[in-house]
């Protein structure tokens, strides 16, 4: 018994000391590489990261003091009924402003949106893929993992047309209703973690500034809508001691594959609870009950059969017929990620080199030969130095690539008003206050991963974990596949958990130093 302790609380150490490198290496990277080094898609802020993370810290202090001097005791007042009113109050006020700011900087992007919105426009009118615009179809025989999004489009925009709404500006809604969605199930996990009314201010307070008027609620695309589907995981799991168990695991596995078909890298969320929970498992003393097990491993059966079906009927609907011969193989990404000229960012040569290849098992073996070569090229030293530009790509971008895709402002409105124009010159890149818009997401980006390195500390729950694991899971991801700051998007609500947990480590930990000071003195 008394080894099994030992060994048990490994695997949860593990963890929290291999995310705290990271972060502290992502740090170090940011702050004392980014200006020194020049890499795809760098942005250039006004001052550089250390400046603007010694801002940052400044002025958090400033509003720490301001809150605690004349809010918190107003705070400290309020009723769990109350706060659950303001918060309802606080998802209707917010999203009537993203619907407000939408209206008036909304433009249609190019790149894979644009291709989607198109197919969906064909699709709403009754023609579907077999039968239309040729590059609609050729596009999702070879990128088939955009079909499902394909499908949520077309049914958002027969919504549209049934109540004679413009369906490129109902996607950008549901878009924005999905972070925002994100954000009060977010609180609500801190407040299930914490306990605590002034981290949940901080965790609306962080999520206001940082992804609720974030301008990729404009975008129509995968990575807004897998946001719900993320932050419902988190949701799931750190609630179903409320839930009934069949109908969790139904849940959490129905939303995990789900979300999988909006978004591949949204499973990562459930490998994590899986990892965690098995190593759980593995050491609680409960017996296993053979009639309960039967009962979960059918309420996750029966979720999966549930997504496989709608898939189906999805790519029937669409009319979907597979090319096998022009299919893209998850090896492409791979080779994508080594590539040297853009740093593992997209690179056409690559697109073209997969496509010069027939049939999946071709291209397969043509990205490992590729792959291998691009291995022996770099060596050890090389390869180092090509996650270093990764993670910089990744993670020294609050804005998290906004504007980078090719084709991205593809057809502006014309509305002229002042507010318009004012918004305009904040959100477009061309825009003369971008430049300052994007340094202040920058400030509050290097923030959260700072304060993300402090939430490991004394980690009493072993599901913050998840969190922890799942962070760990998508950087490395990025570091082996393609590398893009908006693949983080989706995730940030989980960047913004920890945040709130950072916060009140290093509370914790100042009252601590205060305590010893004074024991000392005595």
């Amino acid at each position: 018994m008394k080894s099994t302790k030992k060994i048990y609380p490994i695997f949860y150490n593990f963890i929290a000391i291999l995310f705290g490198v990271m972060m502290a290496g992502i740090l170090f990277i940011n702050l004392f590489v980014a200006n020194r080094r020049e890499f795809p898609c760098k942005k250039k802020f006004l001052f550089s990261n250390i400046k603007l993370l010694i801002i940052g810290i400044v002025v958090f202090a400033i509003l720490v003091v301001i809150y605690n001097k004349f809010i918190k005791k107003y705070v400290d007042k309020l009723t769990k009924k109350q706060c659950n009113i303001l918060l309802l109050i606080y998802f209707f006020v917010t999203f009537i402003l993203q619907i407000y700011i939408i209206n008036k900087i909304f433009f249609l992007s190019g790149w894979d949106v644009g291709v989607l919105r198109g197919a969906a426009d064909q699709i709403a009118h009754g023609i579907k893929l077999n039968q239309g615009n040729d590059f609609y179809r050729k596009y999702l025989q070879v990128y088939p993992n955009n079909l499902f999004l394909l499908f949520v489009f077309v049914f958002i925009s027969k919504i549209a047309c049934i109540f004679s709404i413009n369906p490129h500006f109902l996607l950008a809604l549901v878009g924005a209703l999905s972070v925002n969605i994100s954000i009060i199930m977010l609180v609500k996990v801190v407040w299930k973690i914490t306990r605590n009314k002034h981290a949940c201010v901080f965790a609306i307070f962080i999520s206001v500034l940082f992804i609720m008027f974030s301008p990729w609620i404009v975008i129509p695309y995968s990575d807004t809508y897998a946001m719900v589907f993320t932050t419902s995981i988190l949701y799931l799991y750190f609630y179903k001691e409320k839930m009934n168990k069949y109908i969790y695991l139904f849940l959490l596995t129905f939303f995990s594959f789900i979300g999988y078909k909006i978004k591949p890298t949204v499973i990562i969320s459930l490998i994590a609870i899986i990892m965690v929970e098995i190593w759980n498992y593995l050491f609680s003393e409960k017996n296993a009950n053979f009639k309960m097990t039967i009962n979960k491993i059918f309420s996750i059966i029966l979720a999966i059969s549930l997504v496989g079906v709608i898939c189906n009927l999805s790519k029937s609907y669409l009319g979907y017929e597979r090319n096998v011969d022009v299919e893209t193989p998850m090896t492409h990404f791979i080779m994508m990620g080594m590539n040297d000229k853009m740093k593992g960012v997209y690179l056409q040569e690559d697109v073209d080199y997969t496509a010069s290849f027939r049939g999946i098992n071709k291209k397969k073996n043509a990205n490992i030969k590729k792959i291998k070569k691009r291995i022996k090229h770099y060596g050890v030293l090389g390869y180092l130095q090509l996650l270093v530009d990764k993670t910089l790509i990744n993670y020294d971008d609050g804005s998290f690539a906004w504007g980078i895709e090719g084709g991205f402002y593809q057809e502006l409105t014309e509305d002229n008003s002042k507010l318009s124009t004012i918004l305009k010159k904040i959100y477009y890149n061309d825009g003369i206050y971008y430049h300052y818009f994007e340094t202040y997401l920058q400030v509050i980006w290097l923030m959260i991963l700072l304060l993300c390195f402090y939430s490991i500390f004394k980690i009493k729950n072993y599901k913050l974990l998840v969190i922890h694991l799942t962070i760990i899971g998508i950087t490395i991801f990025l570091l082996l596949f393609e590398a893009r700051a908006r693949y983080l998007f989706l995730f940030s609500p989980y960047y913004l958990v920890l945040s709130c947990l950072g916060i009140i480590k290093i509370g914790s930990l100042k009252s601590e130093v205060y305590k010893n000071k004074r024991c000392c003195k005595i």
